[in-house]
């Protein structure tokens, strides 16, 4: 674990600032993430694509994300957690302005790329950069801080989104994050703290170039599997070429001293405890980000921005939980809490599932609230747990995992609610029948059962309480 005499790099005083300058990052990336959404029914005319075409608006930022978060988690180790987040931002802004210009669909998907590497670059060290500057007894209060802010951008988003997007028009929804961006890069480069770069360490190009060859195979499988077919030759030759990838990548990193991933990270049973349980948390949870739309308004005949107000009651309560849970998380330990907290998500999955077509507003809001409440007491801790397991020297590493596992969870969820959804029977793009509702039962039920796999996980991996140090 880190010891708390690793830690506090940054006076008293300056932690606060600190904590602003990567809250106000982690508020915009999930501002930036969740109002994106809004603009895609408006940029398909405008720019003269399909759906299925815009799409990779949203699917490229995450798999070009997903792809360079264990990079860039090792180079903010080697060459320091602030230029790498101060570079990120850098990127994210220059990339907004070239998104809200584009005229042309690959242009702006290319300019969504870059938006993830800036992405990618920042998300990676933000928790490193918290660790690093905070005590070990204040780890879980900081980081259920840093999960408040990123459900306020989550919650705030799509009516943000809605508005620009009818006010202005879908630019705007890019254009915006520009100057924000610029905030966040003058406040980091004014507020966050300069440790000393790592002499000595090399770059671990072999097995980056190994990751480089397996990861966006893998990932491309995973997010393009619904569309081609499971079976395919597409989907199977993509995983097949993702897996010897990242098999070859195992292999450098078991012969590399201070290579890329330090697989003696996951001997800990509570390291490798919380990265399975934050990756079937994300599983579980990306099932009602892709299924319930579809429930509200083809199922329950529900508008759009009444579909927005009732999904915005899961992020809000995400919210006001995260910094208790976290807080608690100090002096309870993690172990309990991020249990209680899958438990609790697993009862709000099936409980939604069971609602089917006579449910009103508050039965949904009432599901969709244990759901954020089981969510945001499970965040805080495990993230505590999972940064508290790795030494100072690999906390930029065990952020990047921490993101790696949140992407690849968001992925397999997606991928799994649809394949199960569709596979029972049912059909979107039109009301819902008999059929439609009892696969999106099955759905959740299976959600449900992947949270509850998540809280035995958390049961099961051991540790003392982060605070211990």
């Amino acid at each position: 674990m880190v010891e708390e005499a690793e830690t506090g790099s940054a006076a008293p005083p300056r932690r606060g600032l600190v904590l602003a300058a990567v809250a106000l990052g982690t508020l915009l990336g999930s501002l930036a993430g969740s109002i994106v959404n809004l603009a895609l029914p408006a940029l398909g005319p405008d720019l003269g694509v399909s759906l299925e075409e815009s799409r990779w608006v949203v699917q490229g930022f995450l798999l070009a994300t997903g792809v360079l978060l264990l990079i860039a988690g090792r180079l903010g180790d080697l060459w320091g957690h602030r230029p790498v987040y101060l570079l990120g931002f850098g990127l994210f802004g220059l990339a907004s302005l070239a998104a809200g210009l584009a005229t042309r669909l690959d242009v702006l998907v290319a300019a969504r790329c870059l938006q993830g590497v800036g992405g990618a670059l920042s998300m990676a060290v933000s928790p490193a950069i918290l660790t690093t500057t905070f005590p070990a007894a204040q780890r879980g209060r900081v980081l259920g801080l840093i999960s408040t802010a990123t459900y306020l951008g989550l919650t705030a988003g799509p009516p943000l989104g809605g508005f620009l997007v009818a006010a202005l028009g879908w630019r705007w929804t890019f254009l915006l994050q520009a100057p924000v961006a610029a905030i966040v890069l003058v406040s980091g480069a004014a507020w966050l703290p300069r440790p000393p770069r790592r002499a000595g360490a090399r770059f671990d190009l072999p097995g980056a170039g190994a990751l480089l060859l397996g990861l966006p195979f893998l990932l491309l499988g995973l997010s393009e599997g619904r569309r081609w077919g499971w079976g395919s030759a597409w989907t199977l030759g993509a995983l097949g070429l993702g897996l010897v990838g990242l098999l070859a990548f195992v292999g450098v990193e078991r012969r590399t001293r201070g290579g890329l991933l330090d697989l003696g990270l996951f001997r800990s049973r509570l390291f490798s405890g919380a990265v399975l349980s934050a990756f079937l948390n994300y599983v579980a949870l990306f099932a009602v980000v892709i299924l319930v739309p579809f429930y509200l308004e083809e199922g329950l005949g529900r508008t759009p921005g009444h579909t927005g107000l009732l999904l915005a009651v899961q992020f809000a309560v995400m919210a006001l939980v995260a910094s208790p849970s976290g807080w608690l998380s100090d002096r309870l330990g993690s172990r309990v809490l991020a249990t209680l907290g899958q438990l609790v998500m697993a009862g709000g999955l099936f409980a939604l599932g069971r609602l089917g077509p006579g449910a009103g507003d508050l039965d949904v809001a009432l599901a969709l609230g244990a759901i954020g409440l089981g969510t945001g007491v499970f965040i805080s801790p495990n993230s505590s747990a999972l940064m508290g397991a790795a030494p100072a020297a690999r906390q930029g590493t065990a952020g990047s995992v921490m993101a790696e596992a949140r992407v690849l969870g968001m992925l397999m969820g997606v991928s799994l609610a649809a394949a199960v959804f569709s596979a029972a029977g049912g059909t979107t793009g039109r009301p819902w029948q008999a059929g439609e509702y009892a696969a999106f039962e099955l759905a959740l039920a299976v959600a449900a059962c992947v949270a509850v796999l998540g809280a035995f996980s958390a049961a099961l991996r051991g540790g003392r309480p982060p605070a211990a140090g």
